[in-house]
């Protein structure tokens, strides 16, 4: 009884997870991941980069926004609905990666991701700050 239970617990689970993968196969066939993700893509672009970045895509849910020769990139992977921004900073060949996860972000607002990128970018800058801090130190 408790291994029948178990199984079907498991079964649901898996279908769950199928089902919202299709529904991220579905949703990428309309529309880019970094054209539906482009207010905050371009809010990070102004602030990280002075506009200068541009977006490479890598798979249909995955895309970086740098620029060449810039000492940070942003790296954005969506799956089930979740986005996760993987930010890399480097300060004197010492990096730092700030990872953030927002969940159920399928149906996101421009003024959501107004929202979300301007509270990434408020962590970020105290992320730099700390980091900053410690390599110095380090380097005393």
């Amino acid at each position: 009884m408790f291994w029948t239970f178990l199984i079907l617990i498991v079964i649901i689970i898996f279908i769950a997870f199928f089902y919202q993968l299709s529904k991220d196969n579905n949703e990428l066939e309309q529309v880019d991941l970094s054209e539906k993700f482009g207010v905050l893509v371009n809010i990070l672009n102004s602030t990280a980069f002075s506009n200068n970045g541009y977006v490479t895509k890598l798979d249909k849910r995955t895309f970086n926004l740098y620029e060449a020769g810039s000492n940070q990139i942003i790296q954005f992977m969506y799956s089930t609905g979740n986005l996760e921004v993987n930010w890399r900073y480097k300060y004197f060949q010492k990096e730092i990666v700030h990872k953030k996860l927002f969940s159920n972000v399928r149906n996101i607002s421009t003024l959501q991701q107004q929202n979300l990128a301007y509270s990434l970018i408020e962590e970020m800058k105290n992320v730099i700050e700390h980091h900053k801090e410690n390599v110095l130190k380090d380097l005393r």
